[in-house]
């Protein structure tokens, strides 16, 4: 994608039913936020801590403090946008933050979409396909 001024993250468009899996890395990486915050609720001052907790984690692996959460409801069993719909209401995020957490979390190679191709693969300016060649 080249860059947009007026829109400088732009987010690949992810359907709402688009199912992902989590990949061996992403089920390490929810495994470790899981452990590293439950770590940090024993803290002292867990609020504190649970903001270094995150900020390590996300930073150790290139990501927001905040994608850890919807990266562990897909290690969980869920697999769409609209399967992590209450986890989005409850952290206030837009469908388009959610789909910016996807993109994040597939180049940290964490999860992958189950069926291989990218949002809006059926884009117009590709060459027709032999199957549907003129008759």
């Amino acid at each position: 994608m080249s860059h947009d001024w007026r829109n400088p993250e732009r987010v690949a468009p992810w359907k709402p039913r688009h199912r992902f899996r989590t990949t061996e890395a992403g089920g390490q990486a929810a495994g470790r936020y899981r452990a590293m915050m439950s770590a940090a609720q024993q803290a002292e001052d867990a609020r504190t801590a649970l903001d270094q907790a995150k900020q390590s984690w996300a930073t150790s692996l290139g990501l927001r403090t905040g994608d850890g959460i919807l990266l562990e409801e897909m290690a969980g069993g869920a697999l769409s946008l609209a399967e992590l719909q209450p986890t989005l209401e409850a952290c206030d995020l837009s469908l388009r933050e959610a789909r910016g957490v996807l993109d994040r979390l597939i180049a940290a190679g964490l999860i992958e979409p189950l069926d291989g191709n990218r949002a809006g693969s059926d884009d117009r300016w590709s060459p027709p396909s032999s199957s549907g060649a003129a008759r």
